[in-house]
């Protein structure tokens, strides 16, 4: 929640309620409910602008570099492996350690006992004391009052909305919460930290359409938040959880949000999945071609939760009856991309996955580029599709041969998009046209879950 006082700057005494911390650096403990994603990486400089009010903090000392007002335009250059900023003709740095441009909703000057300005800090700094001696963040509390020499004045909500814009290509693009920049093997890292809830209002419209039923959306939100926070416990320690893209799961910051997905996210909020007490990995996919697997026949560990699963519910036009045709020079050169250097194929043969779908493992023989036998095997399903380039492996082939018996090439029919595992997107399209919730559009592409609230806590 963002706060301000009513004052643009207001002085308080240091009362016995208030307790001063330490800043928190990017090397310190991450909160459960935040996460950092990497948004642009391998550069060599950045652009970025600010709506709103932010400091830039060096994050390797915790001191505040200077102020930052609404609407100014920073560069950042990466400079004999330091980092440089620029704006206005004003240049900052170098800097070794990471920067960040952090939200400035309140700032509160203490008084020494003498009655001159101690220190002057964000509220990120603060927490206080309630009756139960227990501590409460002050950034994200409304019902905190400070006292001036008048009268007491609550903490107030911040009319505003703070944003940040990093130029990605041609545009920029805007993003909620905090930006950190650090370097990374010898180039710049841009980290977007923020709250696990407004990250994913960037998230859910970008991996599933907006207009699609508010059921399958509150699902693909569950599925979305699984994932990131159990991204954040494997990351433990590292610089950042997650990055932009499909590796994780498309993030595309402000401008992406739609009312209908910050519904779904809200609707949802704190909603997670467990097995055994903890969180799964909700693996998603768009289309399951009618099956979905376990998660042995398509990666490699065997998981309690992810199981193969008839899906009667993922009927699209999009993604059924696909077909491939590739020469046998085609397969040649596909398969030497993924390192398997063939000078003639002589035979592909399949074995299927425990659905009888998905091919699980391939066999390709022929004669290697010494003029020996060569027989290689690709396993399982997903490095089968990867080493095909299809859309799924749920597919069959058909070999075609010439009057010599050599094989010409392949004939591929397929349907699905994706690995297949747990939840089918357009499957969850399906139920939800169906009447199903988002409860039970989980438990059917999820086994043996429980449902929880407040993040599993």
């Amino acid at each position: 929640m963002e706060l301000k006082i009513r004052t643009k700057r207001f002085l308080i005494f240091l009362l016995a309620c208030l307790v001063l911390l330490p800043p928190i650096s990017a090397e310190g403990a991450q909160k459960f409910d935040t996460v950092r994603v990497a948004l642009a990486k391998q550069t060599e400089s950045m652009s970025f602008k600010t709506n709103g009010d932010y400091q830039l903090i060096n994050l390797s000392n915790g001191k505040v570099i200077t102020e930052i007002g609404s609407k100014e335009s920073w560069l950042v250059e990466l400079q004999a492996g330091q980092i440089m900023l620029q704006s206005s003709g004003k240049k900052y740095g170098p800097f070794s350690g990471p920067v960040a441009v952090q939200e400035n909703n309140i700032r509160v000057s203490i008084i020494a006992a003498d009655g001159n300005v101690a220190e002057r800090t964000p509220v990120a700094d603060l927490v206080a004391l309630n009756a139960s001696g227990e501590a409460v963040d002050i950034s994200e509390n409304t019902g905190l009052y400070v006292r001036n020499a008048r009268n007491e004045s609550e903490l107030a909500s911040n009319k505003g909305l703070n944003l940040i814009s990093l130029l990605e290509g041609t545009e920029y693009r805007r993003y909620r919460g905090n930006m950190e920049f650090r370097v990374e093997s010898g180039s710049l890292v841009a980290i977007n930290e923020l709250n696990i809830e407004d990250y994913l209002r960037g998230v859910v419209p970008a991996e599933m359409p907006s207009s699609w039923p508010a059921e399958a959306l509150k699902a693909q939100a569950v599925v979305a938040r699984n994932y990131a926070l159990q991204r954040v416990e494997a990351t433990s320690g590292a610089s950042y959880n997650l990055t932009n893209d499909q590796s994780s799961q498309v993030y595309l910051g402000y401008d992406k949000e739609v009312p209908a997905t910050d519904q779904a996210v809200e609707d949802t909020r704190g909603v997670v999945m467990l097995n055994r007490g903890k969180l799964i990995s909700s693996f998603f996919h768009s289309s399951s071609g009618g099956y979905t697997e376990n998660s042995e026949d398509v990666w490699s560990s065997a998981l309690p939760y992810i199981k193969y699963k008839k899906d009667p519910f993922d009927k699209n036009n999009l993604h059924y009856n696909w077909q491939v045709d590739y020469t046998a020079a085609q397969l040649l050169e596909m398969f030497k991309k993924s390192g398997y250097e063939f000078k003639k194929i002589t035979g592909i043969d399949t074995v299927y996955t425990a659905s009888g779908a998905r091919v699980k493992k391939l066999t390709v023989s022929g004669v290697g580029t010494d003029d020996k036998p060569l027989r290689i095997e690709i396993a399982n399903a997903d490095n089968v599709r990867i080493a095909l380039g299809l859309k799924s492996a749920l597919f069959t082939l058909k070999k075609g041969y010439d009057k010599d018996k050599n094989l010409t090439g392949v004939n591929i029919t397929g349907s699905g998009w994706g690995h297949g595992l747990g939840l089918s997107q357009w499957g969850a399209n399906g139920m939800a046209r169906q009447g199903y919730n988002y409860q039970e559009i989980l438990k059917y592409y999820y086994s043996n879950i429980k449902i929880a609230e407040n993040y599993g806590r």
